[in-house]
């Protein structure tokens, strides 16, 4: 999909706790795959995601991008690009 050259804007507020949750989902999850690697039980991996509500927060990460973005490039595009990615359905 080919997107419009324009931008779209974050409050100031929302952009850090875009980018605090971002940090510590990156940084927490290399440590993680790091003691998984190293032969850690997989469940230190389903407790931080339950303990940190990491879903939850991703969800509203998601709104609050989805929102600027559907500003510059409209509801159905965002639809679209919605609907074209991965997701999981079990094994």
């Amino acid at each position: 999909m080919s997107l419009p050259n324009a931008d779209f804007s974050l409050s100031a507020e929302d952009a850090l706790l875009l980018f605090r949750d971002l940090e510590e989902y990156a940084v927490s999850l290399d440590r993680i795959m790091s003691r998984l690697a190293a032969g850690a039980d997989p469940g230190i991996l389903a407790d931080y995601l339950v303990d940190r509500r990491v879903a939850a927060r991703l969800a509203r990460v998601r709104g609050t991008v989805g929102d600027a973005l559907e500003a510059v490039i409209g509801a159905e595009a965002l639809e679209d690009i919605a609907e074209g990615v991965f997701r999981y359905s079990g094994p």
